[in-house]
């Protein structure tokens, strides 16, 4: 190491003298040239010692065991990188400001202003060598920190070098950028740095899981925005009570829904289930379009689908265990009766809902049928019309008993809600 110094001690001065002679002559045509000679003239030689020359041929020793590389520290660096660069360009800045001071004395402007831009280089020369000599060491700090690890977090490596976090990013970030950590890749949010090829490609695939992550929920907050807007137009006019009762049938039949998807459908249970969904859909569809008959609903909402959807629960809790035993046979056979009963007895609830809508349609009926008699319109009013005029008597309105009847339904009859 001593004689690689040297030379480039000799190398500095032989680049002062070209400098100081190309001055002398005011002649810079050659400068370039022979500062790249003295440069190459630096060589360090490589010893190569052949197995023929050792020991005049006696058996080689065994090797000593390699030492492990750490993932951090696996391409090796010079320690001393930035040292002949620090050298040289401080001899070679050195005599460039005396000269430069030289010519301001005698007032050669344009001189100085050359050797004082050649000066102002070789100070930012020295600069950089020096960063690169204390970021090698660095380097080599870091590696003996991190040792085995493939990944590291920036904030835990700083806590332990008691730096600050901006400090260690920059020393990774110029690392990375001279080639000291060639795999070396940070993350999106320069919080993490992957040394390996394998941990970056576990990096992708955890930001590829991130991201489908946040499209699922983007797609579905906008789902659910839209579904929203839908039910709002849906419900739209209604009053809040209906609302309410719409809201939380709806969560009822989802709920039927999710049952049976879990019972086999090869379980008799299952069709039942289609039925009573089949069922609930048109009640609520029926409060939909008549919000007066939501008032019928109360013991529906109340206790009958609270109990039906506590015994869906325990039939399939049930039909998790092994049947050992006559007590869950026959519980699950009593659950799948109730759903009969059930299933009946929301149909009842269904028809009763159309009963006014019913008596409504057949008073109308019976109505119209009288006056297209009194109008002569039937073959039955027809009939009458001609007996009366064949009598004599004046073609006046006649009513059948039954008619009459209905007539005075009609008239007596409060308006349908």
């Amino acid at each position: 190491m001593q004689n690689d110094i040297q030379d480039f001690l000799k190398a500095g001065n032989e680049i002062l003298n070209s400098v100081s002679s190309a001055i002398d002559r005011n002649d810079y045509s050659t400068l370039h040239a022979d500062v790249n000679k003295a440069i190459k003239s630096v060589t360090i030689d490589r010893k190569t010692m052949y197995a023929s020359k050792m020991n005049n041929g006696a058996p080689m020793r065994a090797q000593a065991p390699r030492q492990k590389v750490y993932p951090f520290l696996e391409k090796r660096i010079s320690k001393y990188l930035g040292v002949p660069q620090m050298a040289a360009s401080a001899a070679f800045g050195a005599f460039m400001l005396m000269d430069c001071l030289g010519l301001l004395l005698i007032g050669s402007w344009p001189g100085a202003a050359v050797t004082g831009a050649i000066t102002a280089l070789c100070a930012l020369a020295f600069f950089k060598g020096k960063q690169k000599f204390d970021l090698v060491k660095k380097y080599y700090q870091y590696g003996s920190v991190l040792k085995d690890a493939e990944y590291f977090s920036i904030t835990d490596l700083a806590r332990v070098l008691r730096s600050r976090d901006k400090t260690v990013l920059k020393d990774i970030k110029d690392m990375i950028k001279l080639g000291f950590l060639p795999r070396a890749k940070l993350d999106r949010a320069e919080t993490t740095c992957m040394i390996t090829d394998r941990a970056y490609d576990q990096y992708l695939g955890a930001e590829k899981d991130r991201e489908d992550r946040e499209a699922r929920a983007i797609a579905d907050k906008k789902k659910a925005v839209e579904e929203a807007k839908a039910r709002n137009a849906e419900y739209e006019g209604l009053p809040t009570k209906a609302v309410e009762i719409l809201e939380e049938g709806r969560e009822y039949i989802v709920f039927v829904r999710q049952i049976n998807d879990v019972i086999p459908d090869t379980e008799e249970l299952s069709n039942k289930l289609y039925r009573l969904e089949e069922i609930m859909n048109k009640i609520f569809a029926q409060v939909k379009k008549d919000p007066s008959s939501a008032d019928e609903l109360h013991k529906l909402m109340n206790y009958y689908l609270p109990t039906t959807k506590k015994l869906l629960n325990a039939y399939v809790e049930l039909d998790k265990m092994p049947e050992v035993g006559e007590n869950i046979t026959q519980t699950k056979r009593e659950i799948d009766d109730a759903i009969d009963t059930i299933n009946t007895a929301f149909e009842s609830l269904l028809d009763s809902m159309f009963q006014d809508m019913a008596w409504d349609i057949s008073s109308d009926i019976s109505v119209m049928k009288t006056m297209m008699a009194q109008d002569g319109l039937t073959v039955e009013g027809q009939g009458m019309a001609s007996q009366m005029q064949s009598a004599g008597g004046p073609a006046v309105a006649f009513q059948t008993e039954p008619e009459a009847q209905a007539q005075g339904q009609y008239q007596t009859m409060p308006e349908s809600k």
